[in-house]
């Protein structure tokens, strides 16, 4: 509240956010590695302001999938909340929201993903409320994040996640 009505936050306050935000990266390496690893990267400047990941799990997502055989540049409209236990929840955590693009390229086809990742002013994301069917339900308020990049504690940046795929 203090964040949204324009007052700044004590610097044991921003330790507090900054220490949260450290134990959800570790907690969420398992279930969310991909979301955790870009909270990890957000510790740290880059003048580019650009990070680049190889790896493939993304193109297990449901939502991914559907767009592999299209070549161009696609918006990914997640469906985080379709079904339960969805394969998209995972990948939507960490995406949402992101384009993917297919090209080819000599015997296989390159998928790219890019998403700007960062937290943002008076948003509040809303997980698994609907993912274990109301057994569990976790909200996180991004504007305490946002007050940090704000300040200069967090560095947002353009992630880009690449893998290569058979034709």
């Amino acid at each position: 509240m203090q964040i949204n009505n324009g007052y700044h936050l004590k610097f044991k306050q921003k330790c507090a956010i900054y220490g949260t935000l450290l134990i959800i990266t570790v907690g969420d390496i398992v279930p969310f590695p991909e979301a955790s690893i870009q909270n990890f990267y957000l510790l740290f400047p880059k003048k580019s302001k650009t990070r680049i990941f190889y790896d493939d799990a993304y193109l297990s997502a449901p939502d991914i999938q559907k767009m592999l055989n299209t070549k161009g540049k696609q918006l990914v409209a997640w469906n985080k909340w379709g079904e339960r236990f969805n394969r998209n929840f995972r990948f939507a955590a960490a995406f949402d929201p992101c384009t993917i693009e297919i090209t080819e390229e000599g015997n296989h086809k390159k998928s790219t993903l890019v998403t700007y990742f960062h937290y943002r002013k008076n948003y509040t994301t809303f997980n698994a409320n609907h993912y274990l069917y109301g057994m569990f339900a976790f909200r996180i308020d991004e504007g305490l994040f946002w007050y940090l990049q704000h300040e200069g504690w967090l560095h947002p940046y353009n992630s880009v996640w690449i893998a290569k795929l058979d034709k």
